[in-house]
C-alpha cells in the first residue's frame, strides 16, 4: 500500500474547537447528543419552534461520519428500490422514497434560509453498470425506482473515462461540502441554542426527566435525542441489529480535460464511488472505494490498494493528496433505526444504520424525531420505527453477522489473540503484543513505544486491530473505533481503551 498522508477531504488542517466544553451542571429542555447531521438538523428544526435545545459533541463538529462521507444528497441509493418493494412492499418503499426526496429539499431550504456557504450543487445522481448482466439489473432498478415516484430513467449515453454498459440516472440531486454544511448548522444552533463541544455524554439514566453524566457534570431533559452513530446507550441492542461497514476514499485534483457532470456509483464488486468538488479554483475528485469490515487490517489494505489502482487507471491519478477511511451501519433490513428505543420511553430518540447515505437519512431522522417531540404527525415514522424487529426481512443476515462477532470474540478471549512482537511494529505504526499476559495496543515512533494501551474493547472485550490510514485502534466485531492513545473516537464503546504503564523500549529490545 502506498504511504500517503492521511486526512479528509474536507476537513481543515487544524483541530482547533469553536465552541466551549461543559463546564458544570445544566437544565434544557432537549439533549442532543452528537453534533452531526442528524443532531445539528434537528436542534435547528427544534429552535426553529422555540424550544430550549442543546447539543452535546463529544469531539469537534463535523469531524466523524458526517465531514468524513461523499457528502452526496440523493435518494438514490444504490440497487435498492426493487429489493425495498418485495421485502416490505410498495406502499412502504414508497415512503422511504419520498422521505428521502424531501430530505434533499430540506438541505435547500436549509441553505436558502440561513445562507449556507457550503458549495451545495445541484447534479443528477448515476449508478453505472460495466457488464450486460449488470445493466439488466438496473433497467429494472429504473423501473422500480420511477414506479414510487422517483425521477428515475435508465440511461445509455453516459460519458466517463471508461467503459458502461448503461445506468441508472436520478435527476434534481445534489451535493455540498458536508463540513462547512455542519459548521453552518452549527453556528445557527450556537446562536439560538446551546452547543458544547469536547463533552463526551458517558452515562443516560431515562426518566420524566432524564438525567445524563458529562464529565462529571449532570445534565437534565424532559427530551433526549443520541444522534450518534451508534447509541452511547445499550437500550435497543442496536449493535447487534447494525452491522459496521467501512470504505476507504481519496481525493486528487481532477486532471485537466476531465469533467464529471453528476456523481456516480458502480452497482459491481468492489464499488466504485464518486464525485467533483471545487476547492481553491480547482475541480479535485472525491472518491471512495470497496467495502470491508473494520479492524481487518488485511481487508483494508486490500481496498485501498484497489482505490488507488483504479484512481490511476481510470482519472490517470497516480497519487491522491487526501486518503482517509469512514465507517458506518448497515442495518439488518435496509431501513434506519430512527425514533423512541421502546414505546415505554417516547423522550429517549435514536438514529442509527444510514448505510453510507446518511446525508439525506439523517435529514429523515431529523424530521421524524423533531416532529415526535413537537407532537406532529409524521407519516414516514412508522416505516423507520426504532423498536422493530423484522425477523423475514432481515433474519438470516442478522443471524450470520451476529455469529461471526462472536466467533471472533470467543476467538479473541477464549482461545488467545495471536499476538506480534515489539519487532514487528514498523516505526510510526501500531501493532498488538503480549505484556505480562495481557494482550496491549502499542503504538511506536522514533524507535520506541509512544502509548500503550489494553487492546480489549471496552465494548464487548474483542481485540482491536491498527488502522494504518487512520491511525486508530479498530474493533472488528461491533465498530468501535479508538484513537491512538485509547481515547474513543465513536461507539458502540463508551469507555476509552485502559493505558498501560510501559518502560520505554529501544527499536529490537522485548517487552
Amino acid at each position: 500500500m502506498k504511504q500517503i498522508a492521511s486526512q479528509p477531504f474536507w476537513l481543515p488542517e487544524s483541530d482547533a474547537g469553536t465552541y466551549p466544553a461543559l463546564d458544570g451542571d445544566l437544565e434544557t429542555d432537549i439533549a442532543v447528543i452528537g453534533g452531526g447531521i442528524v443532531g445539528l438538523t434537528t436542534a435547528c428544526l427544534l429552535l426553529a419552534k422555540g424550544r430550549k435545545v442543546t447539543v452535546f459533541e463529544a469531539r469537534r463538529i463535523g469531524r466523524q461520519a458526517t465531514g468524513r462521507s461523499t457528502a452526496k444528497v440523493t435518494s438514490q441509493h444504490g440497487v435498492r428500490y426493487r429489493r425495498l418493494i418485495d421485502s416490505i412492499g410498495k406502499t412502504s418503499a414508497r415512503r422511504y422514497a419520498s422521505a428521502n426526496e424531501r430530505a434533499i429539499g430540506r438541505i435547500r431550504k436549509l441553505c436558502e434560509t440561513f445562507a449556507l456557504e457550503c458549495g451545495l450543487e445541484a447534479l443528477p445522481a448515476y449508478v453505472f453498470a460495466q457488464t450486460g448482466e449488470e445493466a439488466e439489473v438496473l433497467a429494472d432498478e429504473a423501473e422500480a425506482a420511477a414506479e414510487l415516484g422517483l425521477p428515475a430513467a435508465f440511461v445509455t449515453d453516459l460519458e466517463l473515462p471508461f467503459p458502461v454498459a448503461g445506468a441508472v440516472r436520478f435527476l434534481d440531486q445534489a451535493q455540498l461540502d458536508p463540513w462547512r454544511y455542519l459548521a453552518g448548522l452549527a453556528a445557527v444552533v450556537a446562536d439560538d441554542g446551546d452547543l458544547f463541544e469536547e463533552t463526551r455524554v458517558h452515562a443516560i439514566e431515562h426518566g420524566e426527566r432524564c438525567r445524563l453524566e458529562a464529565g462529571g457534570h449532570e445534565i437534565t431533559a424532559e427530551q433526549v435525542v443520541i444522534a450518534t452513530q451508534m447509541p452511547v446507550t445499550g437500550e435497543g441492542l442496536y449493535y447487534a441489529k447494525n452491522f459496521p461497514l467501512a470504505h476507504p476514499l481519496a481525493a486528487a485534483p481532477l486532471p485537466d480535460g476531465l469533467r464529471l457532470e453528476g456523481m456516480y456509483l458502480g452497482c459491481g464488486t468492489p464499488t466504485r464511488s464518486f464525485r467533483t468538488a471545487e476547492r481553491d479554483g480547482r475541480r479535485f475528485l472525491v472518491a471512495a472505494g470497496g467495502e470491508f469490515k473494520p479492524g481487518d487490517a488485511a481487508e483494508q489494505a486490500a481496498c485501498v490498494d484497489d482505490l488507488l489502482r483504479f484512481l490511476d487507471a481510470a482519472f490517470g491519478i497516480a497519487t491522491p493528496t487526501h486518503l482517509w477511511i469512514n465507517e458506518d451501519f448497515r442495518p439488518m433490513d435496509d431501513l434506519p433505526f430512527i425514533g423512541p428505543v421502546a414505546s415505554a420511553k417516547p423522550n429517549l430518540q435514536v438514529a442509527i444504520g444510514f448505510d453510507a447515505w446518511g446525508i439525506t437519512q439523517g435529514t429523515v431522522a431529523a424530521e421524524i424525531i423533531a416532529d415526535r417531540i413537537l407532537g406532529r404527525e409524521n407519516e414516514d415514522a412508522e416505516v423507520f420505527d426504532a423498536s422493530r424487529v423484522r425477523p423475514i426481512a432481515g433474519g438470516r443476515e442478522l443471524i450470520s453477522e451476529n455469529l461471526k462477532a462472536g466467533a471472533r470474540l470467543a476467538r479473541d478471549r477464549l482461545l488467545g489473540f495471536k499476538a506480534g512482537t515489539l519487532d514487528d511494529i514498523a516505526d510510526g505504526q501500531g501493532g498488538i503484543i503480549e505484556h505480562a499476559g495481557e494482550q496491549l495496543a502499542v503504538v511506536k515512533a522514533d524507535g520506541r513505544i509512544a502509548t500503550a494501551v489494553s487492546a480489549v474493547c471496552t465494548h464487548r472485550g474483542c481485540i482491536v486491530s491498527w488502522n494504518g490510514v487512520d491511525r486508530t485502534w479498530d474493533c472488528p466485531c461491533h465498530g468501535s473505533r479508538f484513537e491512538a492513545d485509547g481515547r474513543v473516537l465513536y461507539g458502540p464503546a463508551v469507555e476509552p481503551l485502559a493505558p498501560r504503564a510501559i518502560e520505554p523500549v529501544a527499536a529490537g529490545a522485548e517487552a
